[in-house]
This record gives C-alpha cells, sequence and structure tokens, in this order.
C-alpha cells in the first residue's frame, strides 16, 4: 500500500528528530563507518598506486630480436615487415649495426674503447620490441621462434615474476576490501541493534496499536541512510586530506625512490573513491538498520 506524501514527511522527520535524540549512537554507528571507509580507502589508495607503477614498470618490458650473423639486407626487411603481422606487437624499432655501435659508444664513458670495433663491429643488428600486455610477452616470443635468423631475448623470470606479484595485489587488495565491507556492516549492524534495542518497548507499543511494518521500520532506515551518508562524507575529507599530506611527502622527500614513475593525483583516487564511499556507507547505514528493527517488528 502506498504512503500518503504527508506520511512520508512525517517519517522522515521522525528518523531525524530520533537520530538528534539518540546522536551518541548516531555518533558511535557514524565512527564506525568512517572507521571501516578509512581503512577501505586507504586500501584502495594504495592499491592503485601499486597497479599504476606496475603498469608504467610494464612498459619497460620488452623483446629484443637479435640478427644472427650473415642475414642479407632484403630479409631483414621482410622480416620486418613480417613481425608486424604478429599479434599484441605494438611497437618496432629496428637497430643496424652501426647503429648499436653508435649507442654503445655514446653511453661508454671512454672514447677509445670502441675504436677497434669501427673496423670490425661485433655488436649484432636487432628488433626492439614492444608488447601490448606483458602477459603476452611468452605468446610473442614463442612467434618468433619460427625465424632461424633471430634470437630472441627477453626477461622471462623477471615476466613470471611480475604476473604473481601484479595479480598477488589485484587479489589482496580484492579480499581486503570484501572483507572490510562484511566487518563494517556486521558492527554497523550491532550498533543499530543497541539503539533499536533501547528503543524495543516504543517499536512494540506501535506495533501492538496497529502500526504496520513499515510505519515502523522507515524511521530506522533514514536514521541508517543519514548516519550512513554522513560517515561516507566524513570519511571523504578525511582521506583527501591524508592522500594529500602522504602524496606531497612522497614528491617532495622520495623523488629518488620513485625512479622516474608517478603516484595518483588525489582527484584520480576520489573520482573512483566517492562513488564507492557513498554506495558502502549508504549501503551499510540501510541494510544494517532493515535488518536490525526487523526482529524487533515479530511480536
Amino acid at each position: 500500500m502506498t504512503m500518503k506524501w504527508n506520511t512520508l514527511k512525517y517519517l522522515f522527520k521522525e528518523g531525524i528528530i530520533s537520530l538528534w535524540k539518540n546522536r551518541i549512537m548516531a555518533l558511535a554507528s557514524a565512527g564506525t563507518i568512517v572507521l571501516c571507509l578509512l581503512i577501505l580507502g586507504v586500501s584502495y589508495a594504495l592499491g592503485s598506486n601499486i597497479d599504476t607503477i606496475l603498469k608504467q614498470v610494464e612498459t619497460k618490458f620488452g623483446i629484443t630480436a637479435y640478427v644472427k650473423d650473415g642475414v642479407e639486407e632484403q630479409r631483414i626487411l621482410t622480416i620486418q615487415q613480417e613481425l608486424n603481422n604478429i599479434p599484441h606487437i605494438t611497437h618496432i624499432e629496428y637497430i643496424s649495426k652501426e647503429e648499436a655501435l653508435k649507442i654503445f659508444s655514446d653511453d661508454s664513458e671512454s672514447d677509445t674503447l670502441f675504436e677497434d670495433f669501427q673496423k670490425d663491429n661485433p655488436l649484432p643488428a636487432s628488433f626492439e620490441l614492444t608488447v601490448e600486455s606483458i602477459e603476452f610477452q611468452d605468446q610473442v616470443a614463442e612467434s618468433l621462434k619460427k625465424y632461424s635468423e633471430l634470437e630472441i631475448v627477453y626477461l622471462q623470470k623477471e615476466t613470471d615474476i611480475f604476473m604473481k606479484l601484479n595479480h598477488t595485489v589485484n587479489y589482496v587488495s580484492w579480499g581486503i576490501s570484501v572483507c572490510l565491507i562484511i566487518i563494517g556492516l556486521l558492527l554497523m549492524a550491532n550498533t543499530i541493534k543497541l539503539t533499536v534495542y533501547i528503543r524495543r518497548k516504543e517499536i512494540n507499543i506501535m506495533k501492538y496499536i496497529g502500526a504496520t511494518d513499515w510505519f515502523i521500520r522507515l524511521p530506522f532506515l533514514i536514521e541508517g541512510i543519514v548516519i550512513g551518508f554522513i560517515g561516507s562524507l566524513v570519511s571523504i575529507v578525511c582521506i583527501i586530506l591524508l592522500y594529500n599530506s602522504v602524496h606531497e611527502f612522497m614528491i617532495t622527500h622520495l623523488l629518488s625512490l620513485l625512479n622516474g614513475f608517478h603516484l595518483l593525483e588525489v582527484k584520480e583516487i576520489m573520482r573512483e573513491l566517492i562513488p564507492i564511499y557513498l554506495s558502502i556507507g549508504i549501503g551499510i547505514g540501510l541494510i544494517g538498520s532493515g535488518v536490525s528493527v526487523h526482529k524487533h517488528l515479530k511480536v
């Protein structure tokens, strides 16, 4: 049966009044949500930055295909064209023997070290291959084995370690998030359950005089929603201040440790985190209050 608008306004008002009357318990409930969301936010920010850094590291992994001595230039051009057709290769750079010698000599502090190599260059030509994602490196390397003219070199062991680390970070982040949501839901439910228990006589009297379940339940649901919303807002402000402080400290004092890697800006974190916070905070408040009041409706 649809409630009248005046009834809804009355129940909403009752929910707010009840929230103020029981503000100590409401603060305890909101504090529970803030604590859980802060831990969740720290976990999310840490996991997101680790994932971002891993993706930056991923771009540094590549495959080098050295051209064996004696391969004709025409065959090298043919191989280069065929490499463009191999899936998951995003960029191909051919480095000739002369270019390889120049690169090594430019990087060397000794100008005379490579003088003897000008007439008899021992460095091979090579193809530097950039792969779409590190997970495709083994697949691409396998495709290159059909070329007997090439010697394939890539960090296979390091690639496997990187893949395992990446998967572990993702699994741990999801696991922590799920656990914190469950813990927050349980703590919120128990806190509101105590509030409901204190007001159990009021609920029972309303039930006996003929009030419907929704008439009794709605003010508590409104309380839960408001508590969850307030907890979410406080958490958002706290995580913004905390993340900005940590980000500034990392940039100012630990720039050398970042070694060219960049951390996510606060707006990049909050773009994802704000909807998550509001959904989880309000959801915990709504579900927790709904579950807690349900048992006292059975009289």
